[in-house]
């Protein structure tokens, strides 16, 4: 099989034979909030089983690995237990929401199993966001405590929500020792994770992902990970000494479940990096032979092209994944080369628990512009034209995709989770088509969204910024391809005074995360060019800001 090109028909049959081996892989039919799903049988109903079924299948391993600080498993959760324990205390219930916001650390894991395990709902904010971003987010999810550091402190300290700081606030909460989880918690179809996302539509939407979604999905990365030891050899979720560079953040889909929760179910040590830095990932590679390394596209280019790599022992790597993006193919052909160890690539979406499609090896090799094959029966991919016509192969149209991991709908959003889902079926907001192997190709996005470095970001809500700032009578704004991270961000401004790329970027701090503010700048004193429709030209004006 490792001669030709792995097709969807080959999954099919590996998988097969595999949940006829595995109890843990077994399929049955459900019924979710009125459509019908393939979901896992045995899987652990909520994270507290998943926890507790970790804790009985896999032992005591090193877990959590930040500055030189290592913590086995069972250390995490004992300080879990007593966290959520301390929850109960407060009086929080399964219905309640308890934030988490905090850069990468190893309070930011433990707050976040012991929520979940309580059975609450967890929210992690992002770390990123200004003081105008999370005034939107915190009242919106309603939670009712959050977990933060002294950088986020100083912006929600004025909030009305309680805070456990961390440092000496926080070990208060896990001084007290507990021999059990509390006795309340959740059932698997509440939603266990309220993840915020960007979209077409401006402000952040929150994504309600639910206990069965999640570990579904993990599940569903196991379920890749025998395929394609079957299949290729690969021994991916298994591997010895197992580890890897949490290189993203936990708020993010990709950090939260394909870095931290899978980790879990392959024994692998977290080693947590505050913020990303190529020198010092190519440092822990070395000392500690990590194992894996995944993130955006960018990440594996900066390792690729830093002037000290051949300076640094990398042969400890069984896998170098990417998501977020797609990869030039001239950078999957000159990381094989250069590491010598197959590659992987993964599509999924914050609305899918990241669970999608995956590209490995030599098959991605071969084909570096698609986004790999689904998994079969847990997802189905499929393509519709706008009156919701399944296309055939190879026909370009709306990418859709089926499969228990999807989320329950959009918080206080109704509206848009109606647009979305459909007879358990989402729309993508992707275009593209999937080819007679059962690849999957997206050739462009339907929302108005800039994919910078694997993180999104709307237009809309950046031209909402720009629009607010006086002087600026009209603005466009659009992504501009860039090598190292994909796409920028680039703004046209119709302006009638005069205005300086720094009078708009200082404005813009004090609205707008970071990596929202735009990296190109240009200004015109004459009204932005139309289309027939009279719609602004995003077209000519993305080929002015990228010339």
């Amino acid at each position: 099989m490792e001669n030709k090109t792995t097709t969807l028909n080959d999954l099919i049959t590996v998988f097969d034979e595999l949940k006829k081996i595995n109890p843990l892989l077994a399929i049955n039919e459900r019924e979710i909030n009125g459509s019908t799903f393939n979901v896992f049988t045995n899987a652990p109903k909520t994270f507290r089983e998943l926890y507790d079924t970790v804790t009985l299948l896999m032992g005591d391993f090193p877990f959590v690995n930040e500055n030189g600080n290592q913590l086995n498993f069972l250390e995490i959760i004992q300080k879990s237990k007593n966290l959520a324990n301390y929850l109960s205390r407060k009086g929080i219930t399964k219905n309640d929401s308890v934030g988490i916001c905090m850069q990468n650390c190893t309070e930011w894991i433990i707050a976040y199993i012991g929520i979940t395990a309580h059975g609450a709902k967890c929210v992690p904010f992002n770390s990123w966001w200004t003081k105008d971003e999370l005034s939107y987010g915190i009242p919106h999810s309603e939670v009712k405590l959050v977990f933060t550091d002294n950088k986020r402190f100083e912006i929600i300290k004025d909030f009305k929500v309680d805070i456990v700081l961390n440092g000496k606030s926080f070990n208060e909460t896990i001084e007290q020792h507990y021999d059990t989880w509390p006795e309340e918690n959740a059932s698997d179809e509440d939603y266990a994770v309220l993840l915020y996302t960007s979209g077409s539509t401006g402000m952040p939407k929150g994504v309600m992902l639910s206990h069965l979604s999640i570990i579904n999905a993990l599940l569903g990365f196991v379920s890749y990970g025998e395929i394609f030891k079957k299949i290729t050899g690969d021994n991916l979720l298994e591997a010895e000494n197992a580890s890897v560079i949490v290189n993203v953040p936990l708020f993010h889909v990709t950090g939260l479940v394909t870095q931290f929760l899978l980790s879990m179910l392959a024994k692998r040590n977290l080693f947590l990096i505050h913020k990303w830095d190529p020198l010092e990932a190519l440092k822990l590679i070395d000392k500690f032979k990590v194992t894996n390394i995944s993130g955006v596209p960018t990440q594996s280019w900066e390792l690729l092209n830093h002037p000290d790599v051949d300076n640094y022992d990398l042969s400890s790597l069984i896998d170098i994944g990417a998501g977020g993006a797609a990869r030039p193919k001239g950078q999957v052909e000159s990381l094989m080369q250069k590491f010598n160890t197959p590659l992987t690539f993964a599509w999924g979406m914050t609305e899918t628990c990241a669970l999608g499609a995956i590209h490995r090896g030599d098959d991605y090799l071969k084909r570096p512009s698609s986004c790999g094959l689904p998994l079969p029966y847990i997802t189905e991919l499929g393509v519709i034209d706008d009156n919701w016509n399944f296309l055939e192969p190879l026909e370009t149209g709306e990418i859709v995709y089926k499969s228990p991991t999807n989320f329950i709908g959009y918080l206080k959003n109704t509206e848009e989770t109606n647009k979305t889902l459909k007879n358990g079926w989402l729309r993508t907001g992707d275009l593209g088509y999937i080819d007679n192997d059962g690849y999957l190709f997206i050739s462009d996005r339907k929302k108005a969204l800039i994919i910078r470095g694997g993180e999104n970001i709307s237009t809309l809500e950046v031209e909402n910024a720009l629009d607010n700032i006086q002087g600026v009578l009209e603005s466009c704004v659009c992504g501009v391809n860039d090598e190292r991270l994909g796409e920028i961000v680039g703004a046209m401004i119709y302006t009638a005074i005069d205005l300086s790329e720094d009078s708009i970027k200082d404005a813009l701090r004090e609205q707008l995360a970071r990596y929202k503010i735009p990296d190109i700048i240009k200004f015109t004193d004459t009204p932005l060019p139309r289309i027939a429709s009279e719609k602004i030209d995003r077209v000519g004006i993305k080929k002015s800001l990228s010339s």
